[in-house]
């Protein structure tokens, strides 16, 4: 494992978002237990665990989600947080832990996910990726730079689109926990698919 990353880490549950390796993703935090999370980790080790929980009205979460480093924090004067975080590397809860914080803590495992971060796509043709993507954009009347896309590295772009497209939280948790990049490549290629398809035979939203 290329680092040292802590065994307790505390969790901040987000349903329907998502963080992957090397990626990023900007907060705000206005939560008291949750600015005191904040702060708690500005005073250590300014890393926070990202995690979906099992439905919009679940306390239970998710077994796996991903590290974050604060690498940006502005403070609000209403006392709020405006953070971002950059993904280091997924995880697993072993346990969550009895705490007397405001916000929840867990003990964590890294070794299945020890290539995170230094992983690359197999020989892969980015044009299956583009015409992919090209096809949602179209479907959901996404305006998209198209030159920015195309000058974005192949291993993160498939992060960052598995993070911010609009998947609902179970197919976003699929794609977090994909076993490498070449899993989560299939499956956001076959995700935006169905979700053009969809578009297409049934563009006015209406349930038949």
């Amino acid at each position: 494992m290329p680092k040292n990353f802590p065994q307790t880490i505390p969790v901040f549950p987000l349903y329907g978002c998502i963080l992957l390796p090397k990626t990023i993703l900007p907060l705000n935090i206005f939560e008291p237990r949750y600015r005191q999370m904040v702060e708690h980790a500005m005073e250590s080790e300014e890393m926070i665990g990202m995690i979906q929980p099992l439905s919009e009205t679940d306390e239970n979460i998710h077994q796996i989600g991903c590290l974050g480093k604060i690498d940006h924090c502005q403070k609000q004067s209403e006392g709020n947080y405006l953070i971002r975080l950059q993904g280091e590397i997924r995880f697993e809860i072993l346990k969550e832990l009895e705490v007397e914080t405001l916000y929840r803590q867990v003990e964590v495992d890294y070794q299945r996910y020890e290539n995170d971060g230094s992983e690359t796509i197999e020989e892969r043709d980015m044009t299956a990726l583009l015409n992919a993507f090209k096809s949602y954009a179209s479907s959901k009347q996404l305006q998209v730079e198209w030159d920015k896309i195309e000058s974005i590295p192949l291993n993160l772009l498939v992060n960052i689109l598995s993070m911010n497209l609009d998947f609902n939280p179970i197919e976003k948790q699929a794609l977090l926990e994909a076993d490498d990049l070449n899993q989560r490549w299939d499956n956001l290629i076959a995700l935006m698919q169905m979700a053009s398809l969809e578009e297409v035979s049934n563009p006015s939203g209406f349930i038949n």
